[in-house]
């Protein structure tokens, strides 16, 4: 079996709230599946099955939107 895990994005959690990355994963949900994990003082969200046509961006436009999101919520 192919593995489809395309990488970790660790948010720091003195920074990013779990909220914020909860409703940035449902907003993002139809590009890829999103799994949320702690570890530490960390949030690991781990991106697999990512849509082709946006697999090169992703992870920074999911990034952005988290950021934004900390500021709004």
């Amino acid at each position: 079996m192919k593995n489809n895990t395309h990488g970790v994005i660790k948010f720091n959690k003195n920074i990013y709230s779990e909220k914020a990355i909860v409703s940035s994963i449902a907003a993002f949900k139809h590009l890829a599946h999103f799994d949320i994990q702690q570890k530490g003082d960390y949030y690991l969200v781990i991106l697999s099955k990512i849509n082709p046509q946006v697999k090169d961006v992703i992870k920074d436009e999911f990034n952005n939107y988290v950021l934004a999101k900390i500021k709004t919520d």
